[in-house]
């Protein structure tokens, strides 16, 4: 070995220095929900903010909690 600690590679979607999987970038929140990139991106917009779930944007990135997606699924569950 060179001597170099090897670092450790978050989980798919963790957000490094955070919770495991509390965060998720938009491609890993999108596939959480079960929907293409393109329709979260679409509910992010400002018309369309009231469908879809909460999210963070610090920046450019935008995150999503795993407990607002939830949220937001059960908000929508059709029970018929």
């Amino acid at each position: 070995m060179n001597g170099k600690k090897k670092q450790d590679t978050p989980p798919n979607g963790a957000i490094p220095g955070t919770r495991v999987h509390e965060y998720l970038r938009a491609c890993d929140a999108a596939d959480y929900c079960s929907l293409s990139k393109s329709k979260l991106d679409k509910l992010r917009m400002r018309a369309n903010r009231s469908q879809g779930p909460a999210f963070i944007k610090t920046g450019s990135v935008i995150l999503y909690r795993r407990s607002d997606l939830d949220a937001w699924m059960e908000q929508n569950t059709v029970s018929d």
